[in-house]
């Protein structure tokens, strides 16, 4: 998977976790099963990965998260996950495997798992 796409897919997760960890009944519920819900650092590490975005794919993350509380979603069997519209056969194809792609449908950053 592109590098781009990685780091946008762990910036997402990291944003959950701190929604889940700003949330007082659910951090609690998360370090009863040993995670660390440090809203702190969770914040160090969002920074951290933002950095590392590509400008230009930062800016359209931003304004998908305005639409979306999931702006980056897999392919299941040929669909986006966020929308359910069929994604076509060429998102799959080999020339672009590395690139960082939207659903035609609903605009969200789309990866194959």
């Amino acid at each position: 998977m592109n590098r781009q796409l990685n780091i946008l897919v762990d910036l997402q997760n990291k944003e959950l976790s701190l929604r889940d960890a700003r949330d007082p009944e659910k951090a609690k519920q998360f370090e009863e099963l040993g995670f660390a819900m440090d809203p702190d650092k969770i914040q160090a590490d969002i920074d951290k990965l933002l950095d590392e975005v590509d400008a230009r794919h930062r800016g359209y993350y931003e304004r998908l998260k305005q639409r979306f509380p999931d702006p980056v979603v897999p392919v299941r069997d040929g669909h986006c996950t966020g929308c359910y519209a069929n994604v076509p056969t060429s998102f799959t194809s080999v020339t672009k495997e590395n690139k960082v792609q939207s659903c035609e449908s609903c605009g969200r950053i789309i990866f194959q798992i």
